[in-house]
């Protein structure tokens, strides 16, 4: 008798315990959906509409779209065993630090990717672009091979340098026309993930816009094509749209499967369905403060968040991040790229100046879109004329901020953020 008195004891407990547990999930679950729908609200009234059909990108003709050669051109290119880290070096340092057998390399890799060049090189100078992705199924919706869109711009940005260093300007200037074109392509997707994809690509673009802006055979006419090749998008603009398109896509699938994969490697399995809509407010919450802040200035180098797991309920911390993104590192990145491009639209206007005049002008010239503060640090860009009738353009940005933004920022330091113009002759 007392052995069926604990065994119904027992049970009894279980069963208030089980009760109680699924009574809490389905109060949490009723608090995360009340919660989801006053921050989307909220969203909508402070940010905009969270409406996945209002990023569905317009129609363009195949005959002007530059997609229509990019997709073919980027899926065509052909790298074998190794090519990869030729490609990757080459890409980011000037010719003349470049060693023979690499040289040597490169025109095979070159020699068997003509086809996909040739493609790439079609979409050239293209303004309108759609890489026609169904925004309208949100968090699914599948998307272009990012990664061999940035093996297809590193390979252009190889060719130009190397047509430049044997004093082939034309091909160097096409190739750089080419991947002004992808870099914009890239940008003006809704997609944050194709948003960061377009900024990587631009800053090898600059990159080889740097070596030709300040090579000894540029003329005002190349520095006209070369200015016109710098992509021209509002990036704050740009990246708070893709910041939307993320809010909007959470917001739709917050019960979809894959949404629950990703919750669940957050949260404790058990609670990932009930806590799903509770998740989404909080990650579109963190969204919401992203949008005020997007594209500031970086005054310090990005310091890495102090581990959550280390804290209590730290795989709460960890939502925003593993399930919205590194929201502070793409508003840095489109910051700096930003101060990039326009360092890279005053030197060319510096540059064609002294060539016109044969002296550089003894102050910054004023550009239409280019603000008057450097985006990246807030304050006044650096610019000197020296002595021998060279001049100096650069951010006061430091080489540590740019490392914490983008760890291959570095190689790409001086082409990106100094500028040192050669003296007119």
């Amino acid at each position: 008798m007392n052995r069926f008195r604990v065994l119904r004891a027992l049970l009894v407990t279980i069963a208030v315990v089980v009760g109680t547990s699924l009574l809490g999930l389905l109060v949490v679950d009723l608090y995360g959906a009340h919660r989801l729908a006053e921050v989307s609200k909220r969203y909508e009234r402070e940010v905009g509409s969270l409406s996945l059909s209002a990023f569905v990108s317009p129609r363009v003709a195949v005959e002007e779209n530059a997609v229509t050669w990019q997709r073919p051109g980027i899926l065509a290119v052909v790298f074998f065993p190794g090519d990869q880290d030729v490609i990757g070096s080459l890409s980011a340092k000037r010719f003349a630090d470049w060693k023979f057998d690499e040289t040597t390399r490169l025109e095979v890799i070159l020699e068997r990717n003509t086809p996909a060049l040739t493609l790439l090189l079609r979409a050239r100078g293209m303004k309108a672009s759609n890489w026609d992705i169904p925004y309208e199924q949100g968090t699914t919706a599948k998307i272009p091979n990012l990664l061999a869109a940035l093996h297809a711009a590193k390979l252009l940005a190889a060719r130009g340098r190397l047509a430049l260093g044997r004093g082939d300007g034309e091909t160097a200037l096409v190739s750089a026309e080419a991947l002004g074109t992808i870099a914009r392509s890239h940008e003006a997707e809704s997609s944050l993930i194709l948003f960061l994809i377009g900024l990587a690509i631009e800053k090898y673009q600059i990159g080889l816009v740097h070596e030709l802006a300040t090579s000894p055979l540029a003329t005002p006419p190349e520095l006209d094509r070369l200015e016109a090749s710098v992509c021209d998008a509002d990036l704050k603009g740009a990246l708070r749209n893709a910041l939307r398109f993320g809010t909007a896509a959470m917001a739709h699938d917050v019960k979809a499967e894959e949404l629950l994969d990703s919750v669940d490697s957050v949260v404790p399995s058990k609670l990932a369905p009930a806590l799903a809509d509770l998740v989404a407010a909080t990650v579109i919450e963190a969204n919401l403060e992203a949008d005020r802040t997007a594209g500031r200035p970086v005054r310090a180098p990005l310091v890495a968040k102090a581990r959550s797991e280390d804290r209590p309920w730290g795989w709460w911390m960890r939502m925003p991040v593993v399930i919205g993104g590194n929201l502070d590192s793409a508003s840095a990145r489109a910051a700096a790229t930003a101060s990039a491009r326009n360092l890279a639209r005053l030197a060319i206007a510096l540059r064609r100046e002294a060539l016109t005049t044969g002296r550089y002008p003894p102050t910054l010239p004023s550009i239409d879109g280019v603000p008057t503060d450097d985006p990246l640090t807030g304050g006044p860009r650096a610019y000197e004329v020296r002595a021998d009738g060279s001049a100096d353009l650069h951010s006061t940005t430091t080489d540590e901020i740019v490392r914490s933004i983008t760890p291959s920022g570095q190689l790409f330091f001086d082409a990106l953020y100094r500028w040192t113009l050669p003296a007119p002759r």
